[in-house]
């Protein structure tokens, strides 16, 4: 049982940048990681690319395997249904850029710029609440939910 719960704590915090449901967005990682109210590019890369590769990249060759991703997917769909299994898909497709089979580093940080840049509605280089928020609802609509 200790060993499910670090996979399940991983799962939480992933889980909450990726549009799943409400209760899986209140674990780590937090994308304000100081608490000052504003996530700049640096918090949201961190909580992103590195917390991702931390916990999918199992073999720590640097990337994120189809094999390695549909282990962690696989937990989206049994904790969060139908609408944890789109979002997952969603990630994967919009993610490895150049089909190979893995997420890379380089596509990690790629996904993770556009993300940040879309949700910066005002073009200032920081995430505020509001923003955070209408992002979480773009992705949740995106994902069909």
């Amino acid at each position: 049982m200790s060993l499910r719960r670090p996979a399940f704590a991983a799962f939480l915090g992933l889980a909450s940048l990726f549009a799943l449901p409400a209760a899986a967005q209140m674990g780590p990682p937090k994308l304000d990681q100081n608490g000052d109210g504003r996530i700049v590019y640096a918090e949201y890369r961190s909580a992103n690319v590195d917390k991702t590769l931390e916990t999918l990249d199992a073999d720590r060759n640097g990337q994120v395997s189809r094999k390695e991703f549909d282990k962690f997917a696989g937990m989206a769909r049994t904790f969060g249904g139908a609408r944890a299994a789109s979002a997952m898909d969603q990630w994967w497709r919009t993610t490895d850029g150049n089909s190979d089979g893995a997420m890379s580093r380089s596509e990690l940080e790629s996904s993770s710029r556009r993300r940040f840049d879309a949700a910066d509605s005002n073009r200032d280089g920081v995430l505020d609440k509001t923003e955070v928020a209408a992002m979480r609802q773009r992705q949740r609509a995106a994902s069909g939910n």
